[in-house]
């Protein structure tokens, strides 16, 4: 559109010219991409180099599992042991490992002031991690999932 004077027609228009405005737009968007990648963090990862020999996996034997049943029965690898026993028989059992994993398998129905009394001394008696054994049911107990 060229510039219009009026003339004519009768009287000036006013009509925006937005070339201009283009133009400002465009640049501005050239700076800014070439700007951004410039200002963007950049993030080192290290990744570790792939192992040449693979581990077995675990044996369910070394697992020390501990449970409490609702009538507060305690079980330590599905032995039946006293609760006095267990801090005992758990720091023995503890000392020499490598891993100090403890899994706790307590029915649904366990008193909650026993099943902390068991964690507490599973604590005290060296175990690191305590770990949660997660049943599909009920119904059996040999029916553990992840050991």
């Amino acid at each position: 559109m060229g510039m219009d004077a009026g003339g004519s027609k009768g009287g000036p228009t006013s009509d925006i010219n937005v070339t201009p405005l283009v133009d400002v737009c465009l640049v501005l968007l050239i700076i800014f991409m070439v700007m951004v990648p410039k200002n963007v963090p950049e993030i080192s990862v290290r990744v570790p180099p792939e192992s040449k020999n693979r581990k077995q996996p675990n044996n369910t034997d070394d697992n020390l599992v501990i449970g409490l049943s609702k009538e507060g029965a305690v079980t330590l690898n599905r032995n039946q042991i006293e609760k006095n026993a267990l801090f005992d028989k758990l720091e023995s059992l503890l000392r020499n490992r490598e891993k100090k994993v403890v899994f706790i398998d307590f029915e649904d129905d366990a008193n909650y002031g026993e099943s902390i009394e068991v964690l507490d001394m599973a604590k005290r008696a060296g175990a690191v991690v305590l770990g949660i054994v997660k049943r599909k049911g009920r119904e059996t107990p040999d029916d553990l999932i992840g050991l």
